[in-house]
């Protein structure tokens, strides 16, 4: 998978990660206006594995709430694609957020602490990258991409 133009992956993310969102009663928004057309500089496959790691950690975060919900939106930046994954969890704590890429950091009990470390590589080979966006509530992630 290298990188080339990537489009529409919305339908292969639902497919890849929605049925672990209905079990869980999440509500997953995906955008579907113009936005979700636009064409990004990636590997389709290594792109949908980011989102589908962004995606678990905010089912993970939300999966207790009664009000459970994702949010993803996309827009242009410039020459720039722009990416959220937003969730209305707990958050990230504070003692982990300066050491959240780094290899083994987690705050999870089941959690090995690689996803996020992966996705920022893979965000950084495609000439893009990966941060945590300081939010008033839940956890907000953005990945930001060259336009194709």
């Amino acid at each position: 998978d290298r990188p080339g133009r990537a489009r529409r992956g919305d339908r292969r993310v639902r497919l890849l990660i929605g049925d672990r969102f209905r079990a869980k009663g999440v509500t997953l928004d995906l955008p579907s206006g113009p936005e979700a057309r636009l064409t990004v500089i990636a590997g389709r496959v290594r792109l949908e594995q980011v989102l589908v790691n962004l995606l678990q950690n905010a089912l993970d975060a939300v999966a207790e709430r009664p009000d459970a919900r994702v949010d993803v939106t996309v827009g242009r930046k410039g020459r720039d694609v722009v990416l959220t994954v937003a969730d209305n969890g707990p958050g990230i704590d504070p003692g982990i957020a300066d050491d959240l890429f780094t290899p083994f950091a987690t705050s999870k009990t089941d959690g090995l602490g690689l996803g996020l470390g992966i996705a920022r590589d893979i965000m950084t080979e495609f000439g893009g990258t990966l941060d945590l966006v300081p939010a008033p509530r839940g956890a907000v992630f953005r990945m930001i991409l060259v336009k194709a």
